[in-house]
């Protein structure tokens, strides 16, 4: 899943290219084609990698409920083989061969006991390797539950290496190596910023890239909190909020979100006007959010907009 980390890496990322494209030849602060070259190559990785994240935690979710509707599907059709065994008639089967046979399909002592999840797949597995080595056909599992059991059994199958998370771990892994990479390109240009001036490290510069000059101790701070936002609006087809302008002294501007009885989260983050909600992850169906944005440049946020009640 995209974390706030990223998200304020690529919120940097952002901003730098678009400060730098006002900027015009001679400016002293335009980045050369390496650097700049560098950032965006970053940046477009790290978008790629973490709209990934969301990808596979998505289909680790959906492979979860299909591993977890056919593992409960599965147990109901065990239950099934055991009360198929059970109600084999005493004229047709000694108490031992029904012992025996129980024993073959994992029932121990005859008992059904628990059925954990690692249970449940296991005699799943038994029925499929047991039935053709019972001699007597009679007292095997019908062919028609042996084949529901086996489709059931596919479906954990083909579902569990995606739904216990591996490709969302190896797609989060691979987005953080991206962004710690982005993370030192974004430091790389505070640096040339720095170089750019002999105020160094003090030039207000860098507050348009939404790094923090230093001041002298004792020293006025240099910019105040964003202005409050505009009225904002949302887009429920493309998830958005939208506000006229940037408040003054933003840098950028960043969208939260509170579930009904939750708690706010950033939601996302942007250095135009328009802001998605669902960069953090898709909103859950049914429930209600409320939603609203603030200006942010390197001292914080500003105050928030107006809310906006949306159903997922």
């Amino acid at each position: 899943m995209p974390t706030q980390d990223s998200l304020e890496q690529i919120e940097i990322g952002e901003l730098i290219m678009a400060v730098d494209d006002g900027r015009v030849a001679g400016d002293g602060f335009k980045l050369s084609a390496a650097p700049r070259a560098l950032v965006a190559a970053r940046l477009a990785d790290v978008k790629t990698k973490d709209a990934a994240t969301l990808i596979t935690e998505g289909g680790r979710a959906g492979a979860s409920l299909v591993v977890r509707g056919a593992l409960d599907t599965l147990s109901v059709l065990l239950h099934d083989g055991y009360n198929f065994l059970n109600a084999l008639p005493s004229y047709t089967i000694s108490k031992a061969d029904k012992l025996a046979v129980f024993t073959s399909y994992g029932w121990l002592q005859g008992e059904i006991g628990g059925l954990d999840d690692a249970r449940i797949e296991s005699l799943a597995n038994q029925a499929l390797t047991a039935t053709p080595l019972i001699t007597t056909p009679a007292y095997r599992y019908p062919t028609a539950l042996l084949d529901l059991i086996s489709d059931q059994l596919d479906l954990v199958n083909a579902n569990q290496p995606t739904a216990t998370g591996g490709a969302a771990e190896a797609a989060t892994s691979q987005r953080n190596v991206a962004l710690e990479l982005l993370r030192t390109a974004n430091g790389r240009v505070r640096f040339f910023y720095c170089s750019a001036s002999d105020d160094e490290d003090q030039t207000t510069e860098l507050a348009r890239i939404g790094k923090q000059p230093r001041r002298d101790a004792g020293a006025a701070e240099a910019q105040p909190f964003p202005d409050a936002p505009g009225t904002a609006t949302f887009d429920a087809a493309a998830k958005t909020l939208a506000i006229p302008a940037l408040p003054t002294h933003a840098t950028s501007l960043r969208a939260f979100r509170k579930p009904a009885g939750g708690v706010a989260e950033l939601a996302g983050t942007s250095t135009g006007t328009t802001v998605s909600v669902t960069a953090m992850g898709p909103l859950s169906p049914g429930v209600t959010y409320e939603l609203w944005v603030v200006g942010h440049n390197f001292r914080g946020d500003g105050p928030a907009s107006n809310h906006v009640s949306h159903t997922g």
